[in-house]
């Protein structure tokens, strides 16, 4: 996965704890924390992409797909880890 390119394909992410007033420890704790999570649902990853939006929170992408329903059957496969998982387009 290639995080600087643009592809406009969909993204499977692992939700965490707010951010929205935390300072950069914080949020550094907040990003260790849903890494551990991810860690032990036993997904490994080749690289960690780091997603800040609106939703002001951790977001770590574990999936790139081609399109929102390959993302969604991903997600569901994904649903039995016990993370709080969220499909987004990439952003543009």
């Amino acid at each position: 996965m290639s995080s600087l390119q643009k592809t406009g394909k969909w993204w499977v992410l692992a939700v965490g704890g707010d951010f929205a007033d935390a300072s950069f420890e914080q949020r550094d704790r907040c990003r260790a924390e849903l890494l551990l999570k991810v860690e032990e649902a036993g997904l490994r990853l080749d690289e960690n992409v780091w997603v800040y939006d609106e939703t002001k929170c951790a977001q770590l992408v574990l999936e790139v797909c081609q399109d929102r329903d390959a993302a969604e059957e991903k997600a569901r496969n994904l649903e039995d880890t016990g993370l709080n998982l969220r499909v987004a387009r990439e952003f543009e």
